[in-house]
């Protein structure tokens, strides 16, 4: 255990070393060290930076909302990304080139997008059903993470490029895979440093050579040629920038890098914790098919269902509050602050773990189970202290995620079409943990026996 050492009245202070071997060993138990303290704020030198550990929700919107401006992303695990996700819009310290990179691809994310989105991810599930349906009735053994990544790769590839997963794209998605889990390596263990030629430096810039080179030759392909089939428009007003002299080709490189990357990882953790929760849930599992039966009938799920398919997100909702895919968020200070009574300096990292914070027993009652009606919203199940800053699975102002009601549309959609026709069983052969790495996503992916359902298994819930 990490004993802060302070006296009374003061910012708690983690002991260097000590907090240094925890975030490299278990990161969220270094978390959880800090939210069981009086007030949840310590402070602590890591990652070569003066970090100040925050968990109360309201300091968490404080940062991010209330006082936005004076906070920043220059933040080692943002800088630690940098060499893998380039300067795109997700890792954009911020001020007016972030503001620019917003405007530039907030429209692609506009409502009226979203049914063209909803269509390739239902063409997407039909033929990720077509491919389990070749495994036997009886069922198959799988990584079901491996086989969510094949979905969304598949999504992610139509939506962005108007192709399936073949050729240069796969290679894409196969090198910042590599890639993403050297850095989340890298962060914890930050020596010897990238420019060291060391076999796994070297195999990392190989990596983000071939990456950033078939994400180029895709570009200008693309430049001044019609959207392919299929697409839905994301990539166009990065080209039109370009093609208009506001962006140069490295900077749109980056940002669909960017684009890519989030449109698989995330969503493919958040349905993997999907299934993984209600294999070991029965009682939801079944009043999840209950709601699928008496809404989809059979058919697949579209968008204009998403209203009727209540509970269908309540399990997303739940899923993501118990197993958000981003478990960690970090803000700099640009000017000095006071939160809570403790001086924030200049310079300072703020950092806080959704994972931890969506645990808190202050929040919700017996945090750690699965329970889906906290999200009901008619408020039936909802906790006395929640708030609608508890749980921000997206982030919260101004840069919350942009893509956040396509990804919640995606889920939903991907939940009832998948569940209404198969389960999972969990195989039991090693517990499922979870590793917090870049993302957050089960340490040994999730084995599991995939069963067609039958008739017999259409429980009505109580």
């Amino acid at each position: 255990m990490v004993r802060p050492r302070t006296p009374i009245g003061q910012t708690a202070r983690l002991p260097t070393v000590a907090a240094f071997r925890l975030f490299r060993r278990d990161p969220l138990g270094l978390f959880a060290e800090v939210a069981s303290g009086p007030d949840g704020v310590a402070r602590v030198d890591l990652l070569g930076r003066s970090m100040v550990f925050i968990t109360d929700p309201d300091h968490v919107r404080y940062v991010l909302k209330d006082n936005h401006r004076n906070y920043d992303k220059n933040a080692p695990i943002y800088n630690a990304a940098r060499p893998f996700l380039g300067e795109g819009l997700t890792v954009s310290h911020g001020g007016e080139d972030w503001l620019r990179r917003r405007r530039l691809v907030q429209p692609a994310f506009h409502r009226q997008h979203l049914p063209m989105a909803a269509d390739v991810t239902e063409n997407c599930l039909a033929d990720t059903l077509a491919d389990w349906r070749t495994y036997p009735d009886s069922g198959a053994e799988v990584d079901f993470s491996l086989e969510m990544t094949r979905l969304t790769m598949r999504i992610a590839c139509r939506s962005l490029f108007g192709v399936d997963v073949v050729g240069d794209v796969a290679q894409i998605a196969r090198n910042l895979d590599f890639a993403a889990g050297f850095v989340a390596e890298f962060l914890a263990r930050p020596f010897p440093p990238l420019f060291v030629p060391t076999r796994r430096n070297r195999e990392f810039r190989r990596a983000m050579r071939q990456v950033r080179d078939l994400t180029a030759a895709i570009v200008r392909s693309r430049t001044g040629a019609a959207e392919p089939a299929g697409a839905t428009g994301l990539l166009s007003p990065l080209l039109t920038d370009t093609e208009a002299g506001g962006s140069t080709p490295g900077q749109v490189r980056d940002e669909l890098i960017g684009l890519f990357f989030a449109g698989h990882e995330t969503l493919a953790h958040t349905l993997t914790w999907c299934w993984y929760l209600l294999a070991r849930n029965p009682a939801a599992d079944a009043r999840l098919r209950t709601e699928l039966t008496s809404v989809l009938g059979g058919r697949p799920a579209t968008l204009a269902d998403l209203g009727a398919l209540r509970y269908t997100r309540m399990v997303v909702d739940e899923a993501m509050r118990l197993y958000p895919v981003v478990w960690i968020m970090m803000r700099r200070a640009l000017g000095p602050d006071v939160i809570a009574g403790h001086r924030i300096p200049a310079g300072a990292v703020l950092a806080w773990s959704p994972y931890v914070g969506n645990r808190d027993p202050r929040v919700w009652s017996e945090p750690d189970e699965f329970r889906p009606e906290r999200f009901d919203p008619d408020g039936n199940g909802r906790e006395a202290g929640y708030s609608r800053h508890s749980v921000i699975p997206f982030g919260l102002g101004p840069r919350a995620c942009v893509g956040a009601d396509f990804a919640t549309a995606e889920a939903c959609l991907a939940v009832a079409t998948l569940a209404q026709e198969y389960q999972s069983v969990l195989l039991g052969r090693t517990p499922i943990r979870p590793e917090a790495s870049l993302t957050l996503h089960p340490r040994d992916g999730l084995p599991v026996l995939l069963r067609r359902r039958t008739g017999h298994d259409v429980a009505v819930a109580p």
